[in-house]
C-alpha cells in the first residue's frame, strides 16, 4: 500500500496491448486512482463487435481491471467522465451502466465528442478512492 501522498504509482497494464502504449491505463496518488480514458478494447487491443451495448460493457470490464492493478474497483469509482460521439446512445449508456454500478451513483459527465479512435462509440475515464464505497448520507 501507498504511504507517501506525493509517490505516484504505475503498475503494469492489465491489457497485454497496454504494454506498447505510452500511457498508463491507471495511476495512484495516495489512496486516489486517476484512469486513463478506457474504450472498447479486448485483451488484444481489438474494439469488440456488437456495437454500442457491447464497446459499454467491455469499458466497464476494462476500467475495473485497471482500477483492480491498485486495490480497487468500480464500487470505489468517485467520479466519471463519459464521451460519447453519438449522443443518442446516451440512454442505452445508463442502462449498461446500470449492470456496472449501483444507487448512490459516482458523480459523472457526459460529452458528446468524437473519438480518436475509428469505430470506437465510448470512452470513459474515472477517478477511486481505495477502499472507498459509496454511500447515501441523509
Amino acid at each position: 500500500m501507498t504511504t507517501d501522498t506525493n509517490m505516484i504509482e504505475i503498475r503494469e497494464a492489465p491489457f497485454s496491448w497496454a504494454e506498447s502504449a505510452e500511457y498508463s491505463q491507471a495511476v495512484r496518488v495516495g489512496d486516489t486512482i486517476y484512469t486513463a480514458g478506457h474504450g472498447g478494447f479486448d485483451d488484444a487491443g481489438e474494439l469488440v463487435g456488437g456495437g454500442f451495448v457491447e464497446q459499454a460493457r467491455q469499458t466497464f470490464r476494462n476500467i475495473d481491471a485497471a482500477l483492480r492493478t491498485h486495490g480497487a474497483d468500480l464500487a470505489s469509482v468517485v467520479k466519471m467522465t463519459v464521451h460519447i460521439p453519438d449522443v443518442e446512445n446516451y440512454a442505452v449508456f445508463k442502462e449498461v451502466r446500470r449492470e456496472f454500478l449501483q444507487e448512490p451513483w459516482p458523480a459523472s459527465t457526459a460529452v458528446g465528442s468524437p473519438l480518436l479512435v475509428p469505430g470506437m462509440l465510448i470512452e470513459i475515464e474515472a477517478i477511486a478512492a481505495v477502499g472507498g464505497r459509496r454511500i447515501l448520507v441523509d
